[in-house]
């Protein structure tokens, strides 16, 4: 890895454990380049801004988890399956990323005029769009559940985003077996 891609990433670094513990508006271009080791002159070199490097850090971090939402919600004809997989997904991911989950809470929370809310939407977007995507195939296997897509979608990603942030809160222990009974008693939910 060369210079210029190690400052880079470790400029990322440094602001995403700033921006997942204190909030992105809180933390200053001052601290993180402090932080880091490095000058305002490097940062805006990189990013151009503050908020130019929050957008990053939500693209790289946000395009994996992206990636892997969706492959986990091509719709299979075993909707409990997808759900399982997409619920296991979500908290491996979380657990294994902690600061860019709780700074991706937080852009998703912001007040929408916000710089943060801004970095955050897209990728909340087209997360929620997945689940969508995968509830509409589901519904031609299961008639009850014609458009109501949406609100499934937005359901299920407030499921994950609860469970996944008091996992890496270490305020619940999910096991397989209590994952698989959380999916199930939001399927009895939504079949009811």
């Amino acid at each position: 890895m060369d210079e210029v891609q190690n400052t880079r990433e470790h400029l990322m670094d440094t602001a995403l454990a700033l921006f997942a513990l204190r909030g992105y508006e809180a933390a200053g271009v001052q601290e993180i380049v402090t932080q880091a080791g490095i000058t305002k002159p490097t940062l805006y070199y990189y990013f151009g801004s503050k908020q130019g490097l929050l957008e990053a850090i939500v693209a790289e971090y946000g395009a994996a988890l992206l990636e892997s939402t969706r492959n986990a919600a091509a719709y299979n004809h075993d909707l409990v399956m997808n759900l399982t997989g997409l619920f296991r997904l979500t908290i491996k991911f979380a657990g294994d990323k902690p600061d860019f989950y709780r700074l991706m809470m937080s852009l998703f929370s912001a007040p929408p005029e916000t710089e943060a809310f801004s970095a955050g939407k897209e990728l909340r977007r087209n997360l929620a769009g997945a689940l969508e995507e995968l509830f509409s195939a589901a519904a031609k296997d299961h008639g009850n559940m014609k458009g109501r897509q949406k609100i499934y979608a937005e359901t299920f990603m407030g499921l994950l985003e609860t469970f996944s942030v008091l996992t890496i809160n270490n305020e619940i222990k999910l096991t397989d077996h209590l994952s698989f009974r959380i999916v199930h008693q939001y399927m009895h939910g939504i079949f009811s």
